[in-house]
């Protein structure tokens, strides 16, 4: 039974069982497409290099909630009792985890910018790795990262973020002034694992600068 079949038959079980309604096997599999990013059920079947079993070996599972909405917009004869998409997608998330078929993240949201900060507030530490050398040249202990911009690009092979934000700290009162906030960027890229919405760990590249506006050089 192929990967996409088992995911059709058990949303079609469920919402039987749920409504005591059918649930096509054609709509069943173009929600799945859907679901992985996938514009139709035989754009999936075509799919070779990220072919969906190897799901298993993604970190993050990011369920393409506008593509399941254009997608079951432009399907017809649909049961009227068909749960919201965001539901449909939390029904098949939670069977991918619940039987060992995906054990990483899910990233469900149509505005994806908490995730992508909740992920960078953890994994501060390669930020602030990466800024050493800014952070060495000032007399500042920073200790907060704020997030102002979010871009997100898709390419065959990879999720690209690229966020923008400032790296915050306090001076030492003891000390010069010299600067207390870094502004940076860091690009994350997901390489694609299994679909077009399951990916690995993030790559991180991040670049900065010491903000100096507020330095006054007395000499």
């Amino acid at each position: 039974m192929s990967f996409n079949k088992l995911c059709a038959d058990h949303l079609r079980a469920q919402h039987l069982a749920r409504s005591g309604e059918k649930l096509g096997s054609g709509h069943a599999h173009e929600i799945v497409a859907a679901f992985f990013g996938y514009g139709s059920a035989a754009a999936l079947s075509q799919e070779v290099k990220y072919p969906l079993t190897d799901l298993e070996q993604a970190a993050f599972l990011v369920p393409d909630l506008k593509g399941m909405d254009q997608r079951l917009s432009a399907l017809r004869g649909l049961p009227p009792s068909l749960p919201s998409v965001d539901d449909i997608a939390t029904e098949l998330s939670a069977f991918l985890v619940a039987n060992g078929h995906f054990t990483g993240q899910v990233w469900q949201a149509r505005q994806l910018d908490d995730d992508i900060n909740g992920y960078v507030q953890k994994e501060a530490s390669q930020i602030e790795d990466a800024l050493g050398g800014e952070m060495a040249g000032t007399n500042a202990y920073f200790d907060e990262i704020n997030l102002d911009e979010y871009g997100y690009q898709s390419t065959p092979d990879a999720w690209i973020v690229t966020v923008m934000g400032t790296f915050d700290g306090e001076n030492d009162p003891d000390s010069t002034y010299v600067g207390d906030r870094i502004d940076f960027s860091t690009t994350m890229t997901f390489d694609r694992v299994a679909g077009r919405t399951a990916f690995a760990d993030p790559e991180l590249d991040t670049g900065g600068a010491v903000d100096r506006s507020g330095y006054y050089d007395p000499e």
